[in-house]
């Protein structure tokens, strides 16, 4: 076998074995993508009902509210202060209106809503977690699951360009996980 033709191969080989990892990654990446990602649906959510959440930031108070048939959110601020929080029109073309008021003792609440991002042992890869937990039975009702993932490690690449990828909203099922919650339960 001619030098040559050893020197093509080695060519050829190179780079695929130095982005093997990249090439195995993207292979677990898609096979997470497929099994764990999107929005599952295990029963049905009763509508017009309080809920809380576990974040102390507007932002988290504002979110179950993105489901439209939630009555009022019971939310803990910076200051440990509890608000039951209703929504009253809105401001502008994406900010709502909040009315905060005092916790009502008489109106319980029946769904907490948890926003959180679970760490994986290969850095490269990354879940955010949205559920819907019914508090009468401390059972999940409704998640959805995005992976998101890097190729290759930055520095790796020319320029440190950007490889961040992940699995979200495929055919609009983000869109639908709060659209549509309250109509897709046993899913």
């Amino acid at each position: 076998m001619p030098k040559s033709l050893l020197w093509i191969g080695a060519l050829l080989l190179a780079p695929v074995i130095y982005n093997l990892d990249a090439i195995a990654g993207q292979w677990k990446f898609n096979k997470m993508c497929r099994e764990e990602g999107g929005p599952r649906f295990y029963a049905p959510l009763e509508k017009d009902v309080g809920w809380e959440v576990e974040g102390h930031d507007p932002e988290d108070m504002a979110q179950p509210f993105r489901f439209e048939r939630v009555a009022f959110v019971r939310f803990q601020d910076k200051e440990n202060q509890w608000h039951d929080v209703r929504v009253d029109g809105w401001l502008g073309p994406y900010r709502r209106k909040f009315i905060f008021s005092p916790v009502a003792p008489d109106h319980p609440v029946r769904y907490r809503y948890r926003d959180f991002r679970e760490r994986m042992t290969d850095e490269r890869f990354g879940k955010s977690h949205r559920q819907v937990i019914d508090l009468s039975n401390g059972q999940i009702v409704a998640s959805y699951t995005q992976i998101s993932y890097e190729w290759t490690k930055p520095e790796r690449m020319l320029l440190a360009a950007p490889t961040a990828t992940g699995c979200w909203n495929q055919q609009g099922d983000f869109d639908q996980f709060f659209k549509h919650i309250f109509d897709l339960g046993s899913k």
